[in-house]
């Protein structure tokens, strides 16, 4: 473990419970060069302003002025100065998320042991440098020079060090084995990867790991000049250079996953099959990662959850019966604070919460952290939250705090934007069957039937097909109307429709033309099947039915399309044909 070294900082720390703030400030004041301590936010930041610290480490709930009020000041004046957040998960958790939102340098918990934060303070500034720790041996192995620092590592003032034979502090090695080593070094130039065990003055032994070089002066002579650092150090190093990248990949994949939900949001048509497929993917960002989405009106209820996780969702997360009630025992789950404040919420250690089944169940799931954060736009009825669980403690910043949210924006804009698709699309339809549907009858009116005809007439055309149309007409509707009424006349209309409509295939066409005036196209239908079809439809007309109180017959217009025909022709030919039936006494059929 990393040896906590008396820092050379000045730190003002913010603290109202007596009890915390004795202990955790006794112990700092052995450990920095000065410290600067306050009660609440207010004396904080005027102590800030005072001193000009080099971090700032303070409690979150305060009197005068809470700690989020504070570090918001010390950003406002534009200052960077670190800033260490000490939190109670069960209060905290939502102003905590504000603060990191604020671009704080660290949190942890506000139990915690003094130790802990001073570790936290001491990775933050990276005190260990391999420029510190250096000396300089002649070809001899007498120390030349060496760095304050190093002197004060093993535990000496530099004067002492200087003129002694290096052998004197070094395990095993004694004035030959150096000789021989230096040789070494003056053939080869330099060495890297050089691992020694050096004596401290207490008599304490570590292994410093370092490199060296030949350095050939004029003036001076050749020398040897070394670079040291704990071996310990690098073995740190290396785990914060692979978190690290670690991190850059999580935090990667979140961006990926961003870039497919702005995607999909363009692409998708379907609600359900966006949500469940930025779901499935939340693993990919993190195999550790879990996640379920909560829907609310009075209480949460899971509604999609990531298929390849072994949790039962239902049962992890039962419906809670009103997200506004604060029971004890559930106030402070990051999902109800979430669906409550419309909020991030997030517990980075479920340890930290209170006992409740809800905590319990999530331990027997092997879940450690838990994040909510609310969707916005998601429905104009329902609050919705996306949380994610992990199976390893996760600490959380500002950058991977924003890209959830993000995250959930773009879902919620996007499951607007299918709403707003689907919306659009009803009403391109509804606004494309009032336009070319007869409001009466229901059927083709005359302007898209116009349309169909055309493209019949070119269709045949082009494939050599035939079609057959069928122009009828209501006889006698005029005195239907005068004795009747408008309103039988309509009924009529929708009746003889209702027939016609119901014996056509569904390549066929009905088209009202205008008044009592029908159209029938029939594809692929030739003269002869025509007048079939038309026989049909005349008997189905002039059967009596109870709707209407009176008979009600048709005459019949049937034409076969001719190449040479245009629609004009075409048109004036069954209508010719319908009128030579009404001549020879109506309710009949001329071709």
């Amino acid at each position: 473990m990393q040896e906590l070294r008396i820092l050379p900082v000045k730190v003002v720390y913010v603290e109202d419970d007596d009890e915390i703030r004795d202990a955790t400030a006794s112990y700092l004041e052995g450990y920095v060069e000065e410290l600067h301590v306050a009660k609440n936010g207010k004396e904080g930041f005027e102590l800030f302003t005072e001193t000009n610290p080099d971090v700032v480490v303070t409690d979150i709930e305060m009197p005068v002025m809470n700690g989020l009020e504070m570090i918001r000041k010390i950003k406002r004046v534009g200052a960077n100065t670190p800033i260490f957040v000490t939190a109670t998960f069960e209060t905290d958790t939502l102003p905590l998320t504000e603060a990191i939102k604020n671009g704080i340098a660290g949190y942890l918990y506000k139990k915690s042991e003094p130790s802990e934060l001073l570790r936290s303070i001491h990775d933050h500034f990276q005190l260990i440098h391999t420029s510190f720790l250096t000396f300089t041996l002649s070809p001899e192995g007498i120390i030349l020079s060496v760095s304050e620092a190093f002197g004060k590592f093993l535990g000496y003032e530099t004067t002492e060090l200087l003129s002694r034979h290096v052998s004197s502090f070094i395990v095993p090695l004694n004035v030959a084995n150096v000789l021989h080593f230096l040789k070494r070094l003056d053939t080869t130039g330099q060495m890297e990867n050089i691992q020694t065990i050096f004596r401290k003055r207490n008599g304490a032994e570590i292994i410093l790991s370092g490199s060296g070089r030949t350095i050939r002066d004029p003036r001076r002579g050749t020398h040897y000049e070394f670079h040291w650092y704990p071996l310990d150090c690098i073995l740190r190093s290396n785990r914060e250079i692979q978190e690290r990248l670690e991190r850059e990949c999580y935090l990667k994949s979140l961006l990926q996953l961003h870039t497919y939900i702005s995607q999909e949001a363009i692409r998708s048509y379907d609600t359900e099959i966006f949500i469940q497929e930025i779901m499935n993917r939340l693993p990919a960002v993190d195999p550790d990662i879990t996640g379920a989405l909560l829907n609310t009106q009075r209480g949460l209820e899971v509604e999609f959850f990531t298929k390849n996780a072994s949790i039962d969702y239902p049962a992890l997360f039962p419906g809670f019966h009103d997200v506004r009630e604060e029971k004890e025992e559930t106030k402070y789950l990051p999902h109800l604070l979430s669906a409550r404040y419309n909020q991030i919420a997030f517990v980075d250690d479920i340890s930290h919460l209170p006992d409740s089944p809800f905590k319990k169940r999530l331990k027997e799931k092997g879940i450690v952290t838990i994040l909510s954060i609310p969707m916005d736009n998601t429905s104009r009825s329902k609050r919705s939250v996306l949380t994610v669980m992990f199976g390893h403690r996760h600490r959380f910043d500002k950058e991977e705090l924003d890209l959830w949210q993000n995250i959930t924006k773009t879902m919620g804009f996007g499951i607007e934007s299918i709403h707003l698709k689907l919306e659009r699309d009803a009403l391109i339809r509804r606004l494309d069957t009032i336009a070319h549907t007869d409001t009466l009858t229901g059927v083709i009116n005359r302007y898209r039937g116009i349309e169909l005809l055309e493209s019949e007439i070119q269709r045949a055309r082009r494939y050599e097909k035939v079609f057959s149309i069928v122009f009828f007409d209501i006889d006698n509707f005029k005195k239907i109307n005068d004795t009747y009424g408008h309103i039988t006349g309509d009924k009529v209309l929708i009746k003889v429709s209702e027939i016609v409509g119901s014996s056509l295939r569904s390549t066929d066409a009905l088209i009202r033309w205008g008044g009592e005036e029908f159209l029938v196209l029939l594809p692929e239908t030739s003269l002869h099947d025509a007048v079939h079809l038309a026989q049909k439809l005349r008997r189905l007309i002039e059967q009596r039915d109870s709707e209407i109180p009176l008979p009600v017959t048709a005459s019949f217009g049937v034409t076969e399309w001719d190449r040479e025909h245009s629609l004009d022709i075409l048109i004036s030919r069954a209508d010719s044909k319908m009128y030579e039936a009404k001549r020879q006494g109506r309710n009949r059929i001329a071709y």
